[in-house]
């Protein structure tokens, strides 16, 4: 309870609700990345990356994901990183949510089995963390399994449509920011 008010009023504990200190944060990393030095393709495909890793569902490789593609394409691995940004605790739910719906579709499946079945998916792996056992996990695995695929299936998709979105806009911006720096 020590924390101090800032100009605004909200206290630094409360950072999520105050959209100037969000929009200040959104301002600098926009900025980090106008900064990085490198072509404007580099840049913006390295952030496209970035951004197609964090709509996969892999929650914890995604930035191992962008970093690899990456390297593996030679564009801007800080760029990569900086666009894994856009997957975080506020986007995941309509990442995730999109991304199934458009693998169940994709693959013929109705979308909403996960809805139907999310309590006994929920209370399978409840009992596998609480009291872990082959029986348990295999119980967990039965009720994940026809989640996973249309949900690894529609991230690849809507991973591919975030990434073309991200990148144009970010080569322009890029483009236009280097260009403005050599002039002056």
């Amino acid at each position: 309870m020590n924390e101090k008010p800032t100009v605004s009023g909200v206290r630094d504990g409360l950072w999520l609700f105050n959209t100037a200190a969000l929009r200040n944060k959104l301002r600098y990393y926009w900025r980090r990345l106008l900064l990085l030095r490198a072509t404007p393709h580099e840049v913006a495909l390295g952030f496209a990356l970035g951004v197609f890793s964090a709509c996969t569902p892999f929650l914890g490789f995604q930035t191992i994901l962008a970093l690899t593609l990456a390297f593996v394409l030679r564009v801007s691995m800080p760029a990569a990183l900086l666009g894994t940004f856009i997957g975080n605790p506020l986007s995941w739910p309509a990442i995730w949510s999109g991304s199934y719906v458009a693998g169940a579709l994709l693959l013929g499946q109705d979308p909403a089995y996960a809805a139907d079945h999310f309590t006994d998916t929920a209370n399978a792996l409840g009992a596998t963390l609480s009291a872990p056992s082959p029986e348990n996990l295999n119980t967990a695995v039965d009720y994940l399994s026809p989640i996973v695929e249309p949900m690894i299936v529609g991230g690849l998709l809507v991973g591919l449509i975030a990434a073309i979105f991200s990148y144009y806009p970010t080569r322009r911006a890029v483009r236009v920011f280097q260009r403005h720096r050599r002039s002056r």
